[in-house]
């Protein structure tokens, strides 16, 4: 099958070079290298090139769609932007600019929110887009695994943060009881004895097959 180029369309471009390497990077529709796009990733051969040019490109169609460019578009746009490629309805942002995909899914947010951090403080350093770059340039206070993974990660005060990562819903322990389990537990028990017990478990962080345990000595 013959590969034929794509004109009219913003479209990511496979570059194979002499020595067989490949790198990528972003065609606007009237067939020029968008050169920034193409410096940003060039930062990135070798490594996570050829994702970011996908979510960079998907993100380039959508400032076309809302008649933006990266170098006007604010920070509100960019949250506008992840709520829109993570939604199941996109009804409220108009036309849909991704027609036939499924919006992403918590990993790629996560990937994407990095894509659009590293590009943008790119182009900040680059003297365009500034006030967007600032707003990138925020931190947080560093948790317990953070100072895990790191040497000397007690001495860490502050570690880079990005406003645009989706926050990571807390996955309750599989032996953990589902929410509610107490409450319904203590009304279906008919002595003292018994809900006290519970309550001292729930308190200590019981688990289910500590529950199954007591339901087998009883």
């Amino acid at each position: 099958m013959v590969r034929r180029p794509v004109i009219g369309e913003t479209r990511v471009q496979e570059v194979v070079r002499g020595d067989g390497r490949r790198s990528y990077t972003i065609v606007l529709r009237d067939g020029e290298v968008c050169m920034m796009a193409d410096r940003f990733l060039r930062r990135c051969e070798g490594g996570t090139d050829r994702t970011y040019a996908y979510l960079l490109v998907d993100h380039l169609r959508w400032l076309e769609h809302e008649r933006l460019t990266p170098e006007t578009v604010t920070f509100s746009d960019l949250e506008r932007y992840m709520a829109a490629v993570g939604a199941e309805y996109r009804g409220p942002f108009g036309s849909p600019w991704r027609e036939g995909k499924k919006p992403y899914g918590q990993s790629a947010l996560s990937t994407a929110a990095a894509c659009l951090k590293g590009f943008y403080l790119f182009q900040g350093s680059q003297g365009a887009g500034r006030e967007v770059a600032d707003a990138f340039r925020a931190s947080r206070l560093p948790s317990r695994a953070d100072r895990r993974r790191m040497l000397l990660g007690h001495l860490v005060t502050e570690m880079p943060a990005n406003p645009l990562a989706p926050k990571r819903s807390r996955r309750r322990h599989p032996k953990m009881p589902p929410e509610g389990a107490r409450k319904r537990l203590a009304e279906t028990l008919a002595s003292a004895r018994d809900r006290m017990t519970v309550t001292w478990l729930a308190d200590a962080g019981f688990r289910v097959g500590e529950l199954c345990g007591l339901h087998l000595v009883d």
